[in-house]
């Protein structure tokens, strides 16, 4: 051997011996340079090809790790701890069976290696063998009880055996060793989400992201946890940052619709679906997404489409199914509405709301036992969700069994405290019970929803509940709900006066003009308005808990709303232009805003009104919007209607004041009519809106009100046959025929 030859192996020892140590360092970059440098000069060094394999898998990079290990043991090396190595980097670039291979030669040689038993479990978790992969890594731990990896892939396979506790107990294990290992951190938020502990899974991704920074992994996981506790609009953008980072991710775009889902924002839904179909078609979740979009659009017929090409790829999807009977029957396509009721419940077996909507879509055929009983079934059905509990109790309500519906409303609201709706719901059933104590304080609960808190406005204010001194201060009372809500309620604006408050109410434009009249106020401005300077704030629905009312408190001086005088002339002379003379002069308005949660029962068809019609009297149409549905019926019907000409609701109020009386179904009308102090008939579904409350034919609210109930869900004839009956009486008490 020449000098030259051993300066050579020299420098080889003197680079390995260096290597070696930055390797038990952990300096994986400054290892992998010298193992490169000692290939250059040796290029079949066994000891640095396979220790440069072993730096590139710990880099994560198995795919450069792979050759260089495989080479090191052609050339010789045949020690458990090479297979067990070359098997690790095989796992990584999905080769498992061939890893299994290669763990059963080092078993052979070492049976005790514990290292070796992990990387068994490592390939069986791959190739989903959970059980065997669960005992290697049992045989693994047994050896060596203090490894971190190994407890953590452990948690994994227990996770994917449906044991989330024990794989819990797994991690936690884990982290005891390796507090700040982000996959352990991750894995474990996994565990706690599957066990519904969303809050602390969601600490834990968070935890994760610490350590990792913001993978879109983790923006997804994290986003997906922050939708499932309702908190919407939080998990758009974490899921949107994480787009940032991979725009094409079909993972995170579909978990990013699923919150703009929650959020009603459809357009923006509608965008996003398209992006996930033009990659991939075959995406039937895309659909449904894509249908929720159309839907909320009121786009129904192409909701429709979009709910049958899920279909088409997916026959049993249940979202698919569910939301495309929503679509058909609002197309007044009942009976394929319930056909498709009727698949998902053979599919599901049970399912509260599912139920439910079959039962509104046998009311809306007039098929109204069978109704009932889909609404027992409701009641009756298995469920330990909170959706599905909160559905229940709204069944309930409708077979008037109101206190088994608090019992269901709380129960829902314990198994997911955020879950807003039951929480208001709750809040309106003792409402409607009378119990105006705990009615209106646990209606405060009703911001946890994540629609109704992006409504609402001036949050960042002081509130008013009625505690704080107002006198010499300004109250801002601002709308938060729809028109008859805010027409309701305004009334609380000249108590709030009466303690010595400035008060400006904040309302739709629509509404500005006749809140003009409202006693107790300073200052009308419109939602679009520069908001004035204020104090103090308050949301009209609010005010009742703020004044402690109770039924024997309602203000109830009625009018408190009219129209101007200029206004009140020229309607009453359009009236008498039309109307027939010594007739009653009769306004209608059969159907609220389509969009409310309840108007497939409160709303009822034009066509359901033909009893009255066929009276000796002049109908006036008060509807705002009229429904295609019911637009020929309604032009056929002689029914007077004034169209455009009725630019807002003072216009309204005025004609309601030209009018003998007001037939309305529960919407913004009704709350007018009473407000005006005019007779107002209100026609009540089943279930009633909370403010009407049970078995009564009068409203503290409104005095010139008359309530007319349902007996049996969607059952409008008997009642409507009743008011023609009163309405003969009355022509009668005037003198008119009818």
């Amino acid at each position: 051997m020449g000098m030259g030859d051993t300066t050579l192996r020299a420098a080889i020892e003197d680079a390995l011996r260096q290597a070696r140590a930055l390797l038990e360092k952990a300096d994986l970059a400054g290892a992998r340079r010298l193992y490169e440098g000692v290939l250059a000069m040796a290029p079949d060094n066994v000891e640095a090809l396979h220790l440069l394999g072993l730096v590139y898998l710990r880099l994560g990079d198995a795919a450069r790790a792979e050759p260089l290990i495989a080479r090191s043991m052609k050339l010789g090396l045949r020690q458990s701890w090479n297979f067990a190595n070359h098997a690790a980097a095989l796992v990584g670039v999905g080769r498992h069976r061939e890893a299994l291979m290669a763990i059963d030669e080092a078993l052979r040689i070492d049976p005790t290696d514990a290292a070796v038993h992990a990387g068994r479990g490592d390939a069986l978790l791959a190739l989903e063998r959970f059980d065997e992969a669960l005992a290697a890594y049992d045989r693994s731990l047994a050896h060596a009880p203090g490894h971190a990896a190994t407890w953590s892939r452990r948690g994994a396979a227990l996770r994917a055996l449906s044991r989330p506790a024990d794989a819990l107990i797994s991690l936690e294990r884990a982290l005891q060793i390796d507090p700040n290992d982000p996959t352990t951190l991750t894995e474990r938020g996994h565990a706690l989400r599957e066990l519904r502990r969303l809050d602390e899974a969601l600490q834990s991704y968070r935890l994760a992201m610490v350590v990792s920074g913001k993978t879109p992994a983790l923006l997804f996981a994290c986003g997906v946890v922050l939708s499932e506790l309702g908190q919407a609009a939080q998990a758009l953008a974490v899921l949107d940052e994480g787009l940032m980072l991979s725009p094409d991710d079909a993972q995170l775009l579909y978990a990013s619709c699923v919150a703009l889902d929650l959020l009603h924002d459809h357009d923006e839904l509608l965008r996003r679906c398209d992006r996930l179909l033009a990659a991939n078609r075959d995406h039937e979740a895309a659909w449904v997404g894509r249908g929720n979009a159309l839907l909320g659009l009121d786009r129904h017929h192409e909701a429709a489409q979009s709910y049958g090409e899920a279909l088409q790829r997916a026959p049993n999807h249940v979202d698919a199914l569910r939301n495309r009977a929503a679509a058909l029957r609002t197309l007044g396509h009942l009976q394929d509405a319930l056909e498709d009721y009727d698949r998902a419940l053979a599919i599901m077996g049970s399912d509260a709301a599912l139920s439910y909507n079959r039962a509104v879509a046998l009311q809306q055929l007039g098929r109204f036992d069978e109704a009932l009983a889909s609404h027992a079934a409701t009641a009756q059905a298995y469920t330990e969700t909170a959706q599905g509990l909160y559905t229940q109790a709204v069944a309930l309500q409708q077979l008037g069994e109101h206190e088994a519906a608090l019992a269901r409303y709380s129960l829902a609201c314990e198994r997911n405290p955020h879950h807003g709706a039951a929480r208001r719901s709750e809040a309106y059933c003792r409402l409607l019970l009378g119990d105006f104590d705990s009615g209106w304080k646990q209606h405060e609960h009703r911001w946890q929803a994540t629609d109704v808190t992006l409504r609402r406005r001036h949050a960042d204010r002081p509130l008013w509940l009625g505690i704080e001194p107002v006198a010499g201060k300004t109250v801002l009372l601002h709308a938060e709900q729809g028109y008859g809500d805010t027409l309701q309620f305004c009334r609380y604006a000249q108590l709030i006066q009466a303690k010595g408050a400035t008060v400006i109410v904040e309302a739709p434009a629509v509404l500005a003009n006749l809140l003009g009249s409202l006693r107790g106020v300073n200052r009308i401005v419109t939602e679009t308005d520069p908001t004035p300077a204020f104090d103090l704030q308050c949301p009209l629905l609010s005010l009742p808990l703020a004044f402690c009312t109770t039924l024997d408190t309602i203000p109830a001086d009625t009018p408190y709303l009219q129209a101007d005088l200029a206004r009140r002339e020229g309607w009453a002379s359009r009236m008498d232009a039309v109307a027939r003379p010594g007739r009653l002069k009769v306004g209608l308005a059969w159907s609220g805003n389509p969009r409310h949660n309840n108007d497939e029962n409160r709303s009822l068809p034009f066509t359901a009104l033909a009893p009255l019609l066929a009276l000796d009297a002049t109908f006036v149409s008060l509807q705002p919007q009229v429904r295609q549905r019911d637009a020929d019926a309604l032009a056929a019907s002689g029914v007077v209607g004034f169209g455009e000409a009725l630019a807002d609701f003072a216009d309204t109020a005025a004609l309601i004041e030209a009018l003998d009386v007001v037939i309305s179904v529960d919407t913004s009308v009704a709350h007018l009519a009473g407000a005006v102090g005019r007779p107002v008939w209100i026609l009540l579904p089943r279930a009633p809106d909370w403010r009407w409350l049970l078995e009564r034919e009068d409203s503290p609210w409104y005095p010139t009100a008359r309530l007319w109930r349902q007996t049996r869900p969607g059952d409008w004839s008997p009642v409507i046959e009743r008011v023609k009956q009163a309405l003969v009486e009355q022509a009668a008490t005037r003198g008119y025929p009818a």
